[in-house]
C-alpha cells in the first residue's frame, strides 16, 4: 500500500485534522510544494498529504481507503502540467472528478487559460492565483482562507460531529489490509442501527507520529474492539498481535473478530488467546446479529427527527470524520436537515453545490439554496442585518456565475444602499460593497459607470488609508484595469506605472501583487504599441516568478 508523507502546522499529530492531498507535475514540485504548503497550513489547520515520488501511479492509491478519504485535492497548475502526461492530471484529477472530491487549482503561470479550460483538464472549475489581477480587491491569502474554510470542516465543528456519535468502534487491522478496512466499515454501516456509530482506524503512515500513544488513547474510549481477520494477522510479532489485541483484552473491551479473508483457525487461536469465533461480514443476517449483539449494551439513540443531528452525521460521512467517506449518504442527511430549515445545513448545501464539494458543481442548485437562505435571514433578522446582507451578496455572486449580471447588479445595489444606511459611506463593508458594484458594472460593459464608482472608491481609500496603503493600491490597480477594458490604454498605462512604483516601495519587488502589477504594466505598454518595453517587462516578470 502506498505510504503518504504528511505535513501539519507545527508538526502536530494528525488526529482530528482535515486531509488535503497535494499533487503536481514532477517538475513543479520543487518550486511549488514548500510555498503552497506553507500557505495552506497558515490559512487552515489541516494535514497535507503527498507522495515522495510524484510519478508514482500505484493502483492502491486510487481507493476509498487512500485518496478517497481526502477532503481536498490541491494542484499547482503550469504549462507542463497541461501539456505533458503526468499522474496529477491524468490520474489524480480524474479520480477527484469521479469521486466528487473538491479540487483547488492554484495557478503558477499566466497565459494558459485556454489549455486549463479544456474539458479533459479543469473545464469551468474556478482557480486561485497569487498573480492574477482581481477587481474584487480580495487578496489571494484571504481568498485561500475563505475557500478552505468553506470546503474543510474546522476543529470546533469536527468536535461537534464527534460528540453526535452514539458510540465508537476501534477497528484493529494490519496496514496491508487497509482496503479491507474501508470495505468492512461500509458493511458495518450498511446496518441502519449502526449509522451513527463511529469507527476509528489509523489511516496513514506518517514518519515521527506516535502511533502507540494515539492508538491506546482511542482504544480506551472505544466501546467495541473489532478485529479485521486475514492471514496477515498470523505473521510473527505484528503490532496487532503483540500490542492492540492484548490491550483490548486487558481493558475488558468486547471483542468481535470479522473475517475478510479465510484464515487458519488453529493458528488464530494460537496467536490470539481466547479469541471468539470470527464473524462473516458477508453473511448478512448472521453478521448483523453478531454485530448488534456486541453493541447491545450501548444506548443507541433514534435521532432521525433531529435536524442538527442529521446535519452533523452527514458532515461526518462527507468529510470522513471517524467513518468511511460516503458522499451519497452525506448529501441525503444534510439535505434532510436543510429541508427541515436548519440554517447550518442550508448554508452547507449552498457551499457544496457552489464549490462542487461531494457533489457535481451545480450553480442552479446553489442559487436555489442561496435564495432560501436570504428568505430565512430576512424573516429572522430583517433585510438590513449584516448576515442578511452577506446572504444577498452570496446570491449575487452565484447569479454572476450563472451569467445573470443584471440580477447580480440589482442585488449588489440593494446591498450597497443598505450598507450606506447601516454603516455609513466610509465603513469597510460599505467600501467592499462599492467595489463589488463596480466589478459587476464592468462585467456588464458599463465602463463609464464602473469607472465612476472605482474613482469614488479610490478617493475614499486615499482619505481613509492614504495613497500608499495596500487597499488603496488595489483600488488604483482596479481603476487601471477598467480603463484598459474600456479602451483608454494611455490612462491605464499612467495609472499602472503609479501602481508599480508604489507597490515596489511598499511591498517590495518580489511580492505577488508587485509582480502582477508589473505584468499589467507590460500589457499596457503592448496596448500602446511599445512592444520592446513590454517584452523586457514580461521577461522580468518571468524571472521573478521563477525565482
Amino acid at each position: 500500500m502506498t505510504e503518504f508523507l504528511c505535513k501539519t502546522r507545527g508538526a502536530h499529530d494528525l488526529e482530528h485534522k482535515a486531509r488535503v492531498y497535494f499533487t503536481c507535475h514532477p517538475a513543479d514540485f520543487e518550486r511549488s510544494f514548500e510555498k503552497l504548503t506553507e500557505e495552506l497550513l497558515s490559512a487552515q489547520s489541516c494535514a497535507v498529504y503527498y507522495t515522495a515520488d510524484m510519478t508514482l501511479t500505484e493502483e492502491e492509491m486510487y481507493t476509498a481507503a487512500a485518496l478517497g478519504r481526502m477532503n481536498l485535492f490541491v494542484i499547482p497548475v503550469s504549462h507542463r502540467l497541461l501539456t505533458e502526461p503526468c499522474r496529477a492530471l491524468l490520474r489524480d484529477l480524474a479520480y477527484a472528478k469521479r469521486e466528487g472530491i473538491p479540487v483547488l487549482p492554484v495557478m503558477l503561470e499566466e497565459g494558459i487559460d485556454r489549455l486549463y479550460s479544456r474539458p479533459e483538464a479543469f473545464g469551468e472549475r474556478q482557480y486561485l492565483s497569487p498573480y492574477k489581477s482581481d477587481e474584487t480587491g480580495v487578496p489571494y491569502e484571504e481568498k485561500l482562507r475563505r475557500y478552505l474554510s468553506s470546503v474543510l470542516v474546522g476543529e470546533k465543528l469536527a468536535a461537534r460531529v464527534r460528540a453526535a456519535f452514539d458510540a465508537y468502534i476501534f477497528l484493529s487491522y494490519r496496514k496491508r489490509d487497509r482496503v479491507y478496512a474501508d470495505a468492512l466499515m461500509r458493511l458495518i454501516h450498511k446496518n441502519p442501527e449502526c449509522r451513527d456509530i463511529a469507527i476509528w482506524y489509523d489511516e496513514f503512515l506518517t514518519p515521527g507520529e506516535s502511533f502507540r500513544e494515539n492508538i491506546f488513547r482511542v482504544l480506551e474510549r472505544s466501546d467495541l474492539f473489532a478485529l479485521l481477520v486475514t492471514p496477515s494477522l498470523l505473521e510473527e510479532n505484528n503490532f496487532v498481535m503483540t500490542e492492540e489485541y492484548p490491550a483490548a483484552r486487558a481493558a475488558g473491551k468486547p471483542i468481535l473478530p470479522m473475517e475478510m479473508q479465510k484464515t487458519d483457525r488453529e493458528a488464530l487461536r494460537a496467536g490470539f488467546c481466547d479469541l471468539p469465533e470470527p464473524a462473516d461480514p458477508l453473511a448478512d443476517e448472521a453478521f448483523r446479529a453478531r454485530l448488534l449483539g456486541a453493541l447491545s449494551r450501548l444506548a443507541v439513540t433514534e435521532n432521525d427527527s433531529d435536524p442538527e443531528h442529521n446535519f452533523l452525521i452527514g458532515l461526518a460521512y462527507l468529510e470522513g470524520i471517524d467513518v468511511e467517506t460516503d458522499r451519497a449518504r452525506a448529501l441525503s442527511l444534510i439535505t434532510m436537515a436543510a429541508e427541515a430549515g436548519l440554517r447550518e445545513a442550508m448554508e452547507k448545501l449552498y457551499e457544496m453545490y457552489f464549490e462542487g464539494t461531494g457533489v457535481k458543481q451545480d450553480y442552479k442548485k446553489a442559487h436555489a439554496w442561496a435564495e432560501r437562505i436570504v428568505a430565512l435571514y430576512c424573516e429572522k433578522y430583517g433585510e438590513e442585518h449584516p448576515s442578511t446582507l452577506a446572504a444577498y451578496n452570496n446570491l449575487a455572486i452565484v447569479k454572476g456565475r450563472l451569467g445573470d449580471f443584471r440580477g447580480a447588479l440589482a442585488l449588489q445595489e440593494r446591498v450597497y444602499e443598505a450598507r450606506l444606511r447601516v454603516s455609513g459611506e466610509m465603513h469597510a463593508d460599505t467600501l467592499t460593497a462599492l467595489s463589488n458594484l463596480a466589478f459587476t458594472h464592468s462585467n456588464l460593459g458599463s465602463y463609464v459607470r464602473a469607472l465612476a464608482l472605482e474613482e469614488e472608491l479610490y478617493e475614499k481609500r486615499v482619505a481613509t488609508f492614504g495613497e500608499a496603503h495596500p487597499d488603496t493600491l488595489t483600488a488604483l490597480n482596479n481603476l487601471s484595469i477598467t480603463c484598459a477594458r474600456s479602451g483608454d490604454y494611455a490612462r491605464a498605462l499612467r495609472l499602472q506605472e503609479q501602481v508599480v512604483t508604489l507597490r515596489t516601495r511598499v511591498l517590495g519587488e518580489e511580492h505577488p501583487d508587485t509582480v502582477t502589477s508589473l505584468h499589467n504594466l507590460a500589457h499596457a505598454y503592448a496596448k500602446v504599441g511599445d512592444y520592446a518595453r513590454a517584452l523586457a517587462m514580461q521577461e522580468e516578470v518571468y524571472a521573478r516568478r521563477m525565482a
